[in-house]
């Protein structure tokens, strides 16, 4: 989830439907039971997908998507729900790039990259309207479907293109009285964290360093530093801290409680949640030392409740409302990246910088290093983010079956409110340093009093609402299902200068099936925004699909084949391009003093033209074609899904290449970009008395080209990005250490990017003219959005036991491995870490795990290929042991059911990226992602 809003809503942009791959654990629905009762029964193909006008069994769907029902997600921990389905769902993609409490940041893609330019994130969407889905109750979830190729997203027009992610909540049934308690508890612990050096080998390391720069320069740390580091015979003037050690905890705590209750009858079905979530930061906060609370906790309180009323007999009505508020905590004054703006210091302050507190009792620093950690947690303040949402929709259905059979009249209305207020309580502290007496200290910065600030950061409102026409009929062996529709949605960003963004249009869809076996589905929406120049504000999104169920053939009938469909769809999907209003140019504030002028002279600051105007701005188009098969073998026992997609995205928003010398960007529609691949899942579910098995496996690749950027002409055709994947990492190819044995003046001149000395990183000369520039710049490693992902769902169920285990793989990655948490003395300050230690000396030749040590040379440390590293992966994401309380016992005590459960999420990874998880960001220097020990209970009455 993102941080801002303004990141959150582009992803939420509208409604979903239809089908390629299901993952389906037979029996998933209800977590109290891994299997249902009969496994022979489980029928894939008749699974309900939910659609924009309803619902279709799975069977009768010819379009791309996967699905998931929400019980398989309810116990995993966590704030974000979209990080549980890692692993799960082939064609989605989601990577964990942090573990902030409350946001649980991630890269979220279905079938990888379709724009070298716009966003690639998917719409996501609760109950088909855009919401607030940051930290969505998962008890209210009823499942989740994965929209990916063009039949199932063009009725979504603009916002079509990248998918969609529908989120679908559970409503009231009827019958008696259904009451559910959820609690949780949870115990986290950083995956991983950087092993930096004690004091000793740091000063070592620091002297090496020094004298690799300048061998008659002398060193730091003398004989006596250097005995005293390792004895630790004075802690105040010769320090060891560990500070990670002292400022981060073994482990924070997160609990939720949740209840629902449910029932109804014929007239009214109702359904009520209730839910609370508290989390605490992992940060070791020194509570005498405040009366505030100065760690990352967050407190989150969701309200759910719906309706469904039978008003006539032809008059239905549905409600739901849907209230959250949720309270985020920070050190000092907040920001977007606050995690980075802790940790940085914390990676960056090696451990003989200086004490936590001095001899006297103040605050360790010196003049390099004055953001003491210590001070940075206890002594800056704090602040809050209050997040507020409230959302509501009403839906009526009048049947018109009286005039025209299977014809329903359906009008939706809905409303959003979201609102960010920050609270910030910011101050300074001031640190000491030890005076070279060894007895004074010298004053450092200055204590500041509390100062209050504050605001609303975010007020959104979303105004959405349809009207549609729905046709549903079977007559004989033809069955019709049709639907006309209109909608608008709005979206007002009140603090800020962005102007109302609207998408309105309409839309239709037509299926027809005959004899059950051969499908047709055609799928249109004609949609516009005010965002585009006037008299080009409106396009059309249309696709076809086709599926024949081959099974119901009689050549198949009796032939172990149970379920075989194939299928296929073509269609143009849609996608914004850039942010608002692209087409209109822009102007700004000079830089500089500016002008003189005037009788009396003075300067005159004046306009810059920014950017350019463009009429001909247009949003991204892409045309996607899907073929897919669906079978089902052994009695439903086997069951496997392939798909092969291709996509042609043009009107791709480029930067002129010509901007840099014009002064001002100018802007086209022009970029073009293929992606293709293919996806694979297959499971088996089985008994054997009352062992009860089943095994889930998926498989995905997508590969993309850039096929024109209007790059700027080069020299060399290896310069270009055209031509090679989005995302592609360029830089210096990394060809060997300089050693002892080099005439270095002899080989291709890299002067440029700094000194070399034996030990220093040699680049390769592509172009062979013995100079090491720009124009030996190339690609240098896969993009970080992987290009293979994989899981593997494993579970077990014995006589109440059940058993279910959650592996997620990626290929075709990488991170780049830099900054203060990776690269040694950063900016002569930095920290020193373990892998340090096997840095390149005399004698090392090409074994050497590093390069030779410095503090300021930086021939090493441009973009090059010694730092790009294959980050994949296989990860235990997810493993639990439940009991269910037989029935006999429950009943007892007045309950329908009770299950305890135990389980853990990112449990063990396998993976070469030591210093870092292979899922964090490149720098590594944000909030650390979590494993999390879980024991739970679901009581039902």
């Amino acid at each position: 989830m993102n941080r801002k809003f303004t990141k959150f809503f582009r992803k939420i942009l509208i409604p979903g439907s239809l089908l390629a791959v299901l993952v389906y654990d037979a029996g998933a629905q209800e977590r109290s039971n891994v299997f249902r009762d009969s496994v022979a029964s489980v029928r894939r193909d008749s699974v309900d997908i939910p659609l924009l006008n309803g619902s279709r069994p799975f069977r009768y769907v010819t379009g791309a998507v996967s699905h998931v029902f929400g019980g398989q997600l309810s116990t995993v921990p966590g704030s974000n729900r979209l990080n549980s389905l890692a692993g799960r769902l082939p064609g989605f993609f989601v990577s964990q790039t942090d573990g902030l409490p409350g946001f649980e940041s991630s890269t979220v893609a279905i079938r990888g990259y379709h724009s070298f330019s716009g966003s690639n994130s998917p719409l996501i969407l609760v109950n088909g309207r855009r919401d607030d889905v940051a930290m969505i109750e998962p008890n209210d979830i009823e499942s989740i479907t994965i929209l990916k190729d063009a039949a199932s997203t063009v009725l979504y027009g603009m916002n079509s293109r990248n998918g969609i992610v529908l989120i679908t909540t559970k409503k009231g049934t009827e019958g008696k009285i259904k009451i559910n308690y959820n609690a949780q508890t949870s115990f986290q612990q950083p995956t991983r964290l950087p092993k930096f050096l004690d004091s000793y080998n740091y000063a070592t390391l620091y002297n090496e360093a020094m004298l690799n720069d300048n061998p008659n320069g002398g060193v730091k740390y003398d004989a006596t530093a250097l005995s005293a580091y390792q004895t630790g015979s004075d802690p105040f003037k010769y320090p060891n801290v560990d500070w990670t050690g002292q400022l981060l905890k073994d482990y924070s705590m997160q609990t939720r409680n949740n209840l629902n209750i449910s029932g109804g009858g014929k007239t009214a079905k109702y359904f009520f949640s209730g839910s609370y979530l508290s989390e605490g930061g992992i940060f070791n906060v020194d509570k005498s030392v405040n009366t505030y609370n100065t760690n990352t906790n967050i407190d989150a309180i969701n309200v759910r409740a719906n309706i469904e009323l039978d008003i006539s007999k032809n008059l239905k009505l549905l409600t739901d409302v849907r209230s959250k508020r949720d309270k985020r905590n920070a050190p000092g004054a907040y920001s977007a990246s606050y995690d980075e703006g802790i940790f940085a210091p914390l990676y960056n302050t090696p451990a003989n910088a200086y004490p936590i507190k001095n001899a006297d009792g103040s605050l360790g620093g010196t003049n390099e290093y004055t953001n003491n950690p210590y001070g940075m947690l206890n002594y800056r303040g704090y602040s809050n983010y209050i997040t507020t949402s409230l959302s509501t929709f009403s839906e009526l259905t009048y049947n018109l079956g009286s005039l025209v059979k299977g014809l329903q009249l359906k009008g939706n209305f809905g409303f959003t409110n979201y609102t960010q207020f920050m609270i910030s309580r910011a101050k300074n502290f001031e640190v000491y340093s030890l005076n070279p007496n060894g007895t004074t200290y010298t004053k450092i910065g200055l204590n500041s009093p509390i100062a209050a600030s504050g605001g609303y950061d975010q007020v959104v409102r979303i105004f959405d609402h349809s009207l549609s026409l729905n046709y549903d009929r079977e007559i004989g062996k033809h069955n019709i299902s049709a639907m006309v529709m209109y909608d608008r949605d709005q979206i007002d960003n009140v603090r800020t200068l962005n102007l109302t963004q609207n998408f309105q249009g309409p839309k239709a869809s037509l299926s027809y099936r005959f004899n059950n076996k051969y499908l047709l589905d055609l799928a249109a929406s004609y949609e516009g925004s005010e965002q585009y120049p006037k008299g080009d504000r409106y396009g059309f999104f249309p696709a076809v699909s086709a599926g024949w169920i081959a099974s119901e053939e009689d050549f198949l009938k009796g032939s172990g084949i149970d379920f075989l469909k194939l299928r296929g769809s073509y269609g143009r999907t849609g996608n914004p391009a850039g942010t608002y209003f692209e087409y209109l140019g822009a102007y700004s504030q000079a830089n500089g003093t500016g002008g003189i002028f005037g009788t009396t002279p003075a300067a005159s600051i004046g306009i810059g033209e920014l950017k350019i105007a463009n009429n001909t701005i247009t949003w991204e188009k892409s045309l996607k074609a899907n073929a897919g098969i669906d079978i089902a073998l052994l009695k439903n026992r086997l069951h496997a899904s392939a798909d092969y997609f291709n996509e042609d995205t043009k009107d791709i928003l480029i930067r002129n290449a010509i901007s840099g010398m014009y002064g001002a960007d100018i802007n086209s529609s022009a970029g073009r970009l293929k992606n293709k691949g293919f996806e694979f899942q297959a499971g088996w579910t089985d008994q054997i008395k009352d062992f009860r098995y089943s095994v889930n496996l998926n498989y995905s690749r997508a590969d993309n080209e850039i096929i024109y950027s209007n790059e700027q002409l080069r020299p060399y055709p290896w310069m270009y990005t055209t031509g090679n994947p989005y995302g592609t990492r360029r830089g210096y190819v990394f060809d060997r250490f300089f050693t002892e044995q080099d005439n270095i003046s002899a080989l291709p001149n890299q002067t440029l990017l700094g000194t070399q000395k034996p030990g220093d990183l040699k680049y390769k000369d592509l172009n062979g003219d013995n100079i090491i520039d720009e124009n030996d710049m190339t690609d240098i490693g896969d993009a970080r959005l992987p290009q293979v992902h994989f899981g593997a769902n494993f579970g077990v169920s014995f006589k109440g036991f059940d058993l279910n285990a959650l592996f997620q793989g990626t290929r075709n990655s990488t991170t780049y491995n830099s900054g203060s948490s990776y690269w040694e003395f950063t900016n002569r300050t930095g920290n020193a870490s373990e892998h340090h230690l096997d840095r390149w000396v005399p004698g090392s030749g090409q074994s050497a795990g590093y390069p030779r040590l410095t503090l300021s040379n930086p021939n090493n440390f441009v973009s090059n290929s010694y730092w790009v590293q294959d980050n994949s992966f296989v990860r235990l994401k997810f493993l639990e042991l439940g009991y269910s309380l037989p029935a006999k016992l429950v009943s007892k005590i007045k309950m329908t059911g009770a299950r305890i459960f135990l389980n853990g999420n990112n449990v063990f990874v396998w993976d070469d990226v030591s210093q870092k998880d292979p899922e964090i960001q490149d720098n590594g220097l944000s909030y650390p992602l979590q494993r999390t020990i879980s024991l739970g209970l679901s009581a039902k009455f």
